[in-house]
């Protein structure tokens, strides 16, 4: 079903209207202006982009640049993992994963750790090929590798971020095309951001750069880094009925939620199977690898792409706008979530796009 390769363009946006609604993710809302939609839904189906395009970096397990649902929306990317963590030798251009079942030492690394990256690259700029449609089909995913089956290092996760953000980097090429937002679908570092990681934060903001990451799935606890850092847009995660998932961190300083998923949900409606629409790959019945678009994506690193999606989608009509224009802008894109009863102080919030998101 992946034999002939998409070739899209900027119309396909038209295409997302005139599906219905059970045709589109769930996660991205109704493209029928009455049509019923999920409850915690982005709700950009119906929003176009602008005329700026902006480049999302993805700093993940790398990119499988071969999935039709992708096709056209990458741009040249880097491996920034450095021996001894990199099973290729060290860093190059080649931002692939690990090859499926690569061992580092005894450990052997998992099919859905090597499809990771992509996963996240087409929430955020899928180009609808097999029904996988990113929130901003008009972004260009920038793709880091950072992790693969022997771990990272902090040093190349500050080189990653200061990279894609267009700083230099030692012993690395410039980057040619520096992201406007940075997506980080990972957790679980300091519990109290390092002075390091909050220095080079700073300075990546002060370029105007958005930075998010996922508050990490670790059933209600605080965020961890680079999740708690300040200037860091930190996203939890959503079932399709607008509640926090039971995974998803827990803590005063999240930024907001998105739909992430989970296990299937008690009603008839569309969106009760809870996972998000990626595009992955998975073995054939002969064992080979192919490229799919399945319904897999819980945690919460799928609800983060959905939000750099969303802050990409608002950049392309307001290209010049920094972070503190966005924090003014969004109170009108949020929506309110139940609270949770461990949390009495947390006042989660969900993503909600309107017309003003795309103004005429």
């Amino acid at each position: 079903m992946f034999l002939k390769q998409a070739v899209l363009s900027l119309t396909l946006l038209g295409a997302i209207h005139a599906s219905n609604a059970q045709n589109l993710p769930w996660h991205l809302g109704s493209s029928q202006k009455n049509g019923s939609h999920a409850p915690s839904a982005v709700n950009t189906a119906n929003i176009h982009a602008g005329p700026h395009q902006i480049t999302v970096a993805v700093i993940d397990s790398g990119v499988i640049a071969g999935h039709p649902s992708l096709q056209g929306q990458l741009l040249p990317g880097y491996d920034m993992l450095s021996a001894p963590h990199n099973l290729r030798g060290g860093r190059s251009a080649n931002f692939a994963p690990d090859e499926r079942e690569a061992r580092c030492g005894q450990r052997l690394v998992s099919g859905s750790f090597r499809t990771h990256g992509t996963e996240v690259a087409s929430l955020i700029a899928a180009n609808g090929a097999e029904g996988v449609f990113g929130v901003n089909t008009t972004a260009k995913i920038l793709p880091i590798r950072l992790f693969g089956a022997c771990g990272v290092s902090r040093h190349d996760l500050l080189d990653a971020i200061a990279w894609a953000a267009g700083l230099p980097v030692e012993g690395v090429p410039d980057n040619p095309y520096p992201a406007r937002v940075i997506n980080m679908s990972m957790a679980g570092g300091l519990a109290v951001c390092g002075a390091d990681l909050q220095r080079l934060i700073h300075r990546v903001v002060e370029k105007k750069v958005f930075v998010i990451a996922a508050a990490g799935n670790n059933f209600h606890k605080p965020l961890q880094e680079p999740a708690n850092c300040q200037g860091v847009i930190s996203v939890g995660a959503l079932d399709a009925e607008n509640k926090i998932e039971i995974y998803s961190a827990l803590d005063t300083r999240t930024t907001l939620y998105a739909p992430g998923g989970g296990r299937r949900l008690d009603s008839n409606a569309y969106w009760s199977h809870n996972k998000l629409m990626v595009a992955t790959y998975e073995l054939g019945f002969l064992g080979n690898e192919r490229a799919a678009a399945l319904h897999r994506g819980v945690g919460t690193s799928f609800a983060a792409p959905i939000v750099a999606g969303f802050v990409s989608l608002w950049l392309s009509h307001h290209a010049d706008k920094q972070t503190s224009d966005l924090a003014k802008d969004l109170p009108n894109f949020l929506r309110h979530v139940e609270q949770v009863a461990k949390c009495s102080e947390c006042a989660p919030k969900g993503l909600m796009a309107n017309e003003g998101l795309a103004p005429p």
